[in-house]
């Protein structure tokens, strides 16, 4: 009902955190991480196909390569434990003579995944909401992020300026490698997948990463595919982009995006109230729930009165899955998850 801006009884609700609040969540209440998923009434199920690709060979020095040939190190901080980028492997890239170099790169597969057992996963998960993975998973990022790992942060910024016909191959193989990814896993789902998850951010904290023409450009193409192929398999992809995003929104929209997340309200001009007013009736929202800020930083009662506004602005007519607007961190005080998930699940006064 959300989803198609009706009313229902309460917003659908999401939960995402870093694994290591998940776990602490876990030891506090004595649950494991579907029963902490069932206690908090979480509507999302994700269904993740595994990896049967070559082995990920950790070195001595706890580097890996991906799928993608990028050199990764897991680090673990006191907030949370993920994979950062240690070797950028098209990192010396320069200009169109180095054409060949992106030509014969060894691109993954989407044929290296194992969805065997998606049906089954989602039978398992049946009178929920089913998405592909996304949400939760590390590694699983769209194509602007892909060719910053792949060339360089720098680089890829400078090569999309400069030598449009060689970035367009690159995007092209790494379009094709999620077109042909999701199209396998809702294929295999046989029907039963609501929605794929697909981030790429574009936005920065105070204004967009790249221009509205980069965009247009390189990648509104790619992402209408994307949204094309799942309206085919009557499934919804939800687009994940961090930042303060509001000039590309309309972009969005006529790509066939119809869910929006996280909607990072810290970030420049991502006002709840302006971004309902002006894209209600065509976006559903998924987020919402400030968790660079608001969540670790304000008391219990201030949580809850904020949910109750979030629900109020972003849930008003339908058309809002209530989530936090990215994993919650591990500097959020475990009362104010409590809290707003309190009041997501027993306030409907809006």
């Amino acid at each position: 009902m959300a989803l198609h801006h009706e009313r229902p009884d309460r917003a659908p609700i999401n939960f995402r955190s870093t694994d290591i609040v998940a776990e602490n969540l876990g030891k506090y209440y004595g649950k494991s991480y579907d029963e902490l998923l069932e206690y908090y009434q979480v509507d999302f199920r994700e269904v993740i196909p595994p990896y049967v690709g070559p082995a990920f060979e950790k070195s001595a020095d706890g580097t890996f390569y991906d799928e993608w040939g990028v050199r990764r190190r897991e680090r673990i901080t006191g907030h949370s434990r993920d994979l950062y980028v240690d070797l950028n492997p098209l990192g010396d890239v320069e200009d169109d003579d180095d054409m060949d170099k992106v030509l014969g790169y060894k691109w993954p597969t989407p044929d290296a995944y194992d969805y065997s057992a998606v049906e089954r996963l989602c039978d398992q998960y049946e009178g929920y909401a089913i998405c592909g993975p996304g949400i939760h998973c590390e590694g699983y990022h769209g194509v602007f992020h892909q060719l910053t790992y792949l060339f360089g942060m720098e680089n890829a910024m400078i090569l999309l300026m400069s030598e449009e016909e060689m970035m367009q191959e690159a995007v092209r193989r790494v379009t094709d490698f999620w077109v042909g990814y999701y199209d396998r896993l809702l294929t295999a789902s046989k029907g039963k997948m609501d929605f794929i998850f697909y981030k790429d951010d574009m936005g920065t904290q105070n204004s967009l990463m790249i221009n509205r023409d980069v965009f247009m450009t390189y990648f509104a193409p790619g992402l209408k595919e994307l949204c094309d192929m799942a309206d085919s398999h009557n499934a919804t992809l939800i687009y994940h982009t961090c930042g303060s995003v509001m000039p590309l929104i309309p972009d969005f929209i006529d790509a066939g995006v119809r869910v929006l997340d996280p909607i990072q309200t810290s970030a420049k001009n991502m006002d709840i109230h302006v971004l309902k007013e002006k894209f209600g009736d065509k976006l559903t929202f998924h987020g919402g729930m400030d968790t660079q800020q608001d969540l670790p930083n304000l008391k219990p009662d201030a949580i809850r009165e904020l949910t109750k506004e979030t629900l109020s602005v972003l849930g008003k007519d339908g058309g809002y899955f209530f989530s936090p607007s990215h994993r919650i961190q591990q500097d959020t005080p475990l009362e104010n998850i409590d809290a707003m998930y309190d009041v997501a699940l027993n306030w409907n006064e809006y």
